[in-house]
C-alpha cells in the first residue's frame, strides 16, 4: 500500500521504508521476468526466421511438384482428383503459460497417402506433390505458432517493461523523497526540542544561581 503521508513521525518513517522495500523486491521480481521473457522471445524469433527460410524454399518444391504433375496428368484431372482428396484435420491445439503468458504448441502428424483415388489415374509425381504438400503444412502450422506465441511474448514485455519503468522512474524515486524529507523533518523537530530542553536547563542553572546569590 502506498505511504502517502509526510507527517515527521518515526511511525511513517518506518512504513515508507517498509513500502520502499516492497517496491524493490516487486521491482527485482519483475525485471527477472522481463529478461526471461526477452530471451525467450529471442528464442523464439530464432526459430520463426529459420523455419521461415525453410517454409519459402519448401513453397518452392511444393509448387515445382505440382506444375510437374499437372504437365504429366493435366490440369482437369489434376483438379478432379483434388476435389476427392479428403481435408487432414490431424492437427491439435495446445496451451500453455510462461511467464503469465499463452504460449502454443501445435502438434501435426501428416497422413498417409490413402486411397481416396485410384493409383490408374494417378502417377508418381502426384504422390510426390502431395507428399511435399504435407510437409508444407506441417511447417506453417509451426509457423503460425511461433507467430502467435512471439505476439503473446511481445505484449507482455511491453506489459512488463511499462510496470519496471513506472516503479523505476516514479513510485521509487517518490518513496525515496519521501523517507528523505520524513527524516529530514525528524531531524529539524529533534533539534528543536533538544534546542528548547537546552533553554530550559540553562535558565533554570541561571534561576538556580541567582537564588544562591
Amino acid at each position: 500500500m502506498e505511504i502517502k503521508s509526510t507527517a515527521p513521525t518515526k511511525a511513517n518513517l518506518i512504513a515508507a521504508k517498509d513500502h520502499l522495500k516492497l517496491l524493490n523486491g516487486g521491482l527485482d521480481i519483475l525485471d527477472k521476468s522481463r529478461k526471461a521473457l526477452i530471451q525467450a522471445h529471442d528464442s523464439k524469433i530464432k526459430q520463426r526466421d529459420e523455419l521461415n527460410d525453410d517454409v519459402n524454399d519448401t513453397i518452392k518444391k511444393v509448387s515445382k511438384n505440382f506444375k510437374k504433375a499437372m504437365i504429366t496428368m493435366g490440369e482437369s484431372k489434376l483438379d478432379d482428383i483434388s476435389r476427392i482428396v479428403p481435408v487432414d484435420n490431424s492437427i491439435e491445439l495446445k496451451e500453455n503459460e510462461f511467464m503469465q503468458t499463452k504460449v502454443y504448441d501445435i502438434n501435426f502428424v501428416p497422413t498417409m497417402l490413402n486411397l481416396s483415388y485410384s493409383f490408374y489415374e494417378t502417377n508418381e509425381a502426384f504422390d510426390i506433390a502431395l507428399l511435399s504438400f504435407n510437409e508444407l503444412k506441417y511447417k506453417i502450422y509451426k509457423l503460425a505458432e511461433l507467430d502467435t506465441t512471439i505476439n503473446n511474448l511481445d505484449r507482455q514485455i511491453k506489459k512488463t517493461s511499462k510496470k519496471v519503468n513506472s516503479l523505476e522512474k516514479v513510485q521509487i524515486p517518490k518513496t525515496e523523497e519521501r523517507i528523505k524529507t520524513i527524516s529530514s523533518l525528524i531531524e529539524e523537530k529533534e533539534r528543536e526540542e533538544f534546542s528548547k530542553t537546552k533553554m530550559v536547563k540553562d535558565k533554570k542553572i541561571r534561576d538556580e544561581k541567582n537564588t544562591a546569590n
